[in-house]
């Protein structure tokens, strides 16, 4: 069931691998402005967040974002009850909790999606082992910080995701730039964590 208009989830539920490539995608271009879609499911009081597609290490262009969203919505059809539910973003000025150059686009997505969140990378926090991104919900007319308190990752997902960071595994990753430079890359990465136990980690909670 979906949120209600205005009606926040009370937990946001990360799938080990969302998160692990929302943070490989950032660390890639580190120097660079990055941004990406979360996609997941929801209902009135858990959006749990499936998997991450990352988008560009470049300015996002208008007609290439409705592009890519558009590819986005079909692959969502394609899979049981996902929806884009989120953006993630990583300023090319290093740490920032500011969501101004992705405002507009995530506006347009709170028009199309109550739930919708903003999340942005703290690199600091990755040496530390600590969840490195920090939320934003819009409940009503402007956005409001998402409590660490309603946000679940296992200490397992956190300490894998250190892993493949340290190992630069990072790397690997491809995004909608890189398949628009050369169409091999497949942008959804369904390979990236074969063999790594990240592939078949959980979220472990019930929605």
């Amino acid at each position: 069931m979906p949120a209600a208009a205005g009606v926040l989830p009370k937990t946001y539920a990360f799938e080990p691998k969302a998160y692990a490539k929302a943070v490989m995608h950032c660390c890639k271009h580190s120097s660079e402005g990055v941004t990406g879609v979360f996609v997941g499911q929801v209902n009135q009081k858990v959006l749990r967040i499936v998997d991450a597609v990352p988008l560009f290490h470049t300015h996002a262009l208008a007609p290439l974002l409705k592009v890519a969203f558009m590819l986005i919505e079909q692959y969502c059809q394609g899979s049981t009850g996902l929806e884009i539910v989120g953006l993630y973003y990583a300023s090319s000025h290093g740490p920032s909790v500011e969501i101004t150059p992705i405002k507009g686009i995530a506006e347009k997505l709170v028009s199309n999606f109550s739930a919708a969140s903003i999340w942005t990378l703290d690199p600091a926090k990755l040496p530390e082992g600590r969840f490195a991104l920090q939320g934003k919900a819009y409940p009503k007319d402007e956005w409001k910080p998402i409590s660490s308190d309603s946000i679940t990752l296992s200490e397992e997902a956190l300490k894998h995701t250190g892993r493949i960071i340290s190992e630069l595994k990072y790397l690997e990753i491809e995004d909608f730039d890189d398949h628009l430079a050369d169409a091999k890359k497949n942008w959804l990465n369904p390979r990236l964590f074969e063999g790594d136990p990240l592939g078949s980690m959980t979220s472990h909670l019930e929605s």
